[in-house]
């Protein structure tokens, strides 16, 4: 076996290309975001105007329910989409599917833990620390995505996350207002990114 050696033209444009097709794929997934962001959005902030008493409280679990038999669905269906157009992922491309997929999880696991704090009864509201552990979460996913992918502007999400930790820390609203201020959150920072990279995926070319 021979070694073979690049000159540093050509190591760029290798890392040029798999930059660009990690891009590619990531404004692929921009509708997991999209739909995840958009739907926790809702289901949030109708769980505040239930709180408020404004909304059925009894109709929550079923709104739940549907939020996470939806998304879930979207997702695996989306997903084997992706994985027989695409085939698998390697290198950059599976490093930030990776970091999404723990914007996900961690999504998933605040929703999941305080749900069950609610029905042992340990906390009557959202506990603000989950908060802005998932913030940190989602911040260096997005920071960690931004040069994996090249795209700036994912540097701009996660400063607004980290914005949100400084938010969740100092508090500086009224308890009740805090389900409002996630679904903002989830909207701003999940869903309209998503969109953003939907459009994106637009104009790649094949």
């Amino acid at each position: 076996m021979t070694d073979q050696n690049f000159t540093a033209e050509e190591n760029l444009a290798y890392i040029r290309s798999v930059m660009e097709t990690t891009r590619k794929r990531t404004t692929q997934s921009g509708s997991f975001l999209a739909v995840w962001g958009t739907l926790s959005s809702l289901v949030t902030f109708f769980q505040y105007l239930a709180i408020a008493g404004s909304f059925p409280l009894a109709y929550m679990p079923y709104l739940w329910g549907s939020f996470v038999i939806a998304g879930t669905g979207y997702s695996i269906l989306k997903g084997r989409s992706m994985a027989s157009k695409n085939g698998d992922l390697s290198g950059n491309e599976l490093i930030t599917a990776n970091l999404f997929t723990a914007i996900g999880i961690s999504i998933f696991i605040f929703f999941v833990a305080n749900i069950a704090a609610v029905i042992m009864g340990t906390i009557d509201h959202m506990g603000v620390e989950v908060c802005y552990v998932i913030s940190l979460v989602m911040a260096i996913a997005f920071y960690g995505a931004s040069y994996s992918t090249g795209i700036k502007w994912f540097r701009l999400v996660a400063y607004g996350w980290w914005a949100a930790v400084i938010l969740f820390i100092t508090r500086p609203f009224a308890d009740e207002y805090l389900l409002l201020i996630i679904a903002a959150l989830d909207f701003l920072l999940l869903a309209v990114p998503g969109f953003r990279l939907m459009a994106l995926a637009k104009n790649d070319p094949a």
